[in-house]
C-alpha cells in the first residue's frame, strides 16, 4: 500500500504534469516537490495557491481534495 498514489498525483498524472515542471511552476527543487507530494498535508499555503491555479480549481477545492490529512503509513 506504500506505493499507492495519493489523490494529488493522480491528478498531475490526469492533467500530464510532471514533478520537474511543477517544482519549476511553484518555486521548489524537484526533490522537494517529489517529498511533499508524500505527504501533501505539510505543503506551504503559497506552494497551495499555485497548485490550485495550475490545475484550475479553487483553493478550497484543492485543499479538501488534495492535502488534506490523509493515513499515510
Amino acid at each position: 500500500m506504500m506505493d499507492e498514489k495519493l489523490e494529488l498525483e493522480k491528478e498531475l498524472d490526469r492533467e500530464g504534469i510532471s514533478v520537474s515542471w511543477l517544482a519549476n511552476r511553484i518555486g521548489l527543487s524537484r526533490p522537494t516537490l517529489a517529498k511533499s507530494l508524500k505527504k501533501p498535508d505539510e505543503f506551504k499555503i503559497k506552494h497551495i495557491r499555485r497548485i490550485a491555479k495550475i490545475l484550475g480549481v479553487t483553493e478550497r477545492y484543492a485543499i479538501n481534495k488534495y492535502f488534506k490529512s490523509q493515513n499515510y503509513e
